[in-house]
């Protein structure tokens, strides 16, 4: 009997995590270069630090 002869088994938390999954953000991220896919993580790197010292100077009263 081969993979596809097996009965699918459905797991309901499996499938409850998958509903809030946006699949085309994960289609858009795979289409781009390992490159571009590293470029995007250092920018979003950039912006989450931009983001912790804006929350840190908030907090100083600036």
């Amino acid at each position: 009997m081969g993979r596809g002869d097996e009965a699918r088994v459905v797991d309901p938390v499996i499938e409850a995590y998958k509903a809030g999954i946006d699949r085309t953000l994960i289609r858009e991220n795979l289409r781009r270069t390992p490159e571009e896919r590293i470029l995007n993580a250092m920018k979003l790197q950039q912006l989450a630090e931009e983001l912790r010292r804006a929350g840190r100077a908030a907090r100083r009263g600036r």
